[in-house]
């Protein structure tokens, strides 16, 4: 079966393929296709670039930030289903990592259809599982349901949302994302409060019924995702004329090559680290968050509204570090060390903050202030470590480690609380991570810069917190 599937005849098909078309960047292909007809072709699109925009604004406010709620539901899953915390836990970290995981599954859709496709499957999918997630009586099926299903659908949503700028803006690209994720910090501010409210009103089954008619609308949304000029001549030239089975193996074959490309290149790896220890330290925060406040006297209402708030300064700080990474002064690297570093002191003194409910607010505002903005430094520092060419092979890495982190760091924090009997734990291995992660990032920095220079002796004279080399 093996050699029926993948005979001589496809492998002839694909070196045919990667010689003809440059698989190392398929937009250069598209690009050396297109040649100079493509600007004018752009600027046809015209006013509906922005009703995409609209869209992929939308989608993230529906669908990625319903991550952040994670916390709140878990409140309600220990006292629904009265398991362990550890394998309760999981079921919030498999949901929340597969926004990233996923990433590789949408780009192989986007690859083989459009982006349109893409996030419609997305609303289908978290609708699907959101909504039969109404009749689980076992909290292990939740990972089928809400892990699964649903988690799948959220990451196709993200990346469908995110990509599909890249072709309708692609001068402004960076703006356009930014605007795009400001949707998804405004989310995180809805949200919790929402699922909060949801629970008290309609209970636990109750609240994943309406949540998944909500994330449904992001079909919506993706029908209004029509295909750029870009894409159409991507199906037209490159795919057009083969069968579905050609698409998928020239897309792997293409993938499989540029990330092999990407992983030689040591200062990314240790950049990748520190996006790890990142999502290591910021998923538990949001999943223990609401619990240590509660086991502080707080209410789950209250508690709810903190996680919130975040969203708010999680809007501020992308806009806000939008603008100072494009200042030459300061830098994205900088601006990535410094606010993981302030992160760090504010969550190892979290319990100065649990004495009012206003502190607490306090907290939550500064968690997203100090959080939101590495979000948009991802994609920054990456392009600065790598070229134009593996840039979205990195992204594609960088979002798999992130989600990584997602998957293992709530669990590692459970079992942590469980031994210690203690809230605090949780919050102490957020904390340790945060420094980390800019310490990975500087030793990514100096790597880059002595396989650059070739210069040892610089490079030893180069130590944390000295200005970047000229």
């Amino acid at each position: 079966m093996t050699v029926t599937a993948f005979g001589p005849r496809t492998f002839k098909f694909v070196s045919e393929q990667l010689e003809l078309y440059d698989v190392r960047w398929p937009v250069k292909a598209v690009t050396d296709i297109m040649s100079n007809d493509s600007p004018r072709q752009m600027d046809r699109e015209g006013i509906y670039s922005w009703v995409v925009l609209g869209a992929s604004f939308t989608t993230m406010l529906i669908g990625p930030s319903l991550t952040y709620a994670t916390g709140v539901f878990h409140v309600a899953m220990l006292k629904e289903f009265n398991e362990d915390l550890v394998l309760t836990t999981w079921v919030g970290s498999t949901f929340g990592c597969m926004f990233a995981l996923a990433g590789p599954i949408a780009s192989l859709i986007i690859n083989v259809s459009d982006c349109r496709t893409c996030v419609v499957m997305s609303g289908v999918l978290m609708m699907t599982g959101l909504t039969t997630s109404f009749l689980v009586t076992d909290i292990r099926l939740l990972f089928l349901t809400v892990s699964l299903v649903a988690g799948l659908g959220m990451g196709l949503a993200g990346t469908g949302a995110i990509v599909v700028l890249g072709y309708y803006f692609p001068k402004n690209a960076a703006i356009a994302s930014s605007i795009c994720l400001t949707g998804a910090g405004l989310g995180i501010f809805i949200h919790p409060t929402l699922v909060q409210f949801l629970l008290e009103k309609y209970g636990f089954h109750g609240a994943y019924l309406i949540t998944g008619g909500i994330t449904f609308h992001a079909c919506a949304a993706g029908m209004l995702m029509r295909p750029a000029v870009t894409e159409r001549w991507r199906q037209q030239h490159i795919l057009g004329g083969q069968t579905l089975r050609q698409k998928i193996t020239l897309s792997m074959c293409g993938t499989s090559t540029m990330i092999v490309s990407v992983i030689q290149n040591v200062s990314f790896i240790l950049f990748v680290a520190s996006i790890l220890c990142f999502s290591l330290g910021v998923s538990t925060q949001y999943q223990f968050l609401p619990e240590f406040f509660i086991s502080q006297g707080s209410t789950l209402e209250k508690a709810s509204l903190v996680v919130s708030v975040s969203g708010i300064g999680s809007i501020l700080s992308r806009i806000l570090v939008g603008f100072a990474a494009s200042e030459e002064k300061i830098g994205s690297a900088t601006l990535f060390f410094s606010i993981n570093g302030i992160m760090a002191i504010f969550t190892f003194f979290i319990p100065l903050f649990k004495s009012s409910t206003y502190a607490r607010i306090a907290y939550g505002f500064i968690l997203g202030l100090y959080t939101g903005g590495v979000w948009v430094l991802m994609a920054t520092l990456t392009l600065d470590i790598l070229d134009l060419h593996n840039f979205a092979t990195g992204v594609g890495i960088g979002r798999f480690f992130c989600g990584a982190g997602f998957l293992v760091g709530p669990p590692i924090a459970g079992t942590l609380v469980e031994r210690s009997v203690t809230n605090y734990s949780a919050f102490l291995f957020s904390e340790r991570h945060h420094p980390i992660e800019g310490v990975q990032l500087n030793k990514a920095r100096c790597v880059k810069y002595a396989t650059n220079n070739g210069n040892l002796y610089r490079l030893r004279a180069w130590s944390i917190g000295s200005p970047e080399p000229a």
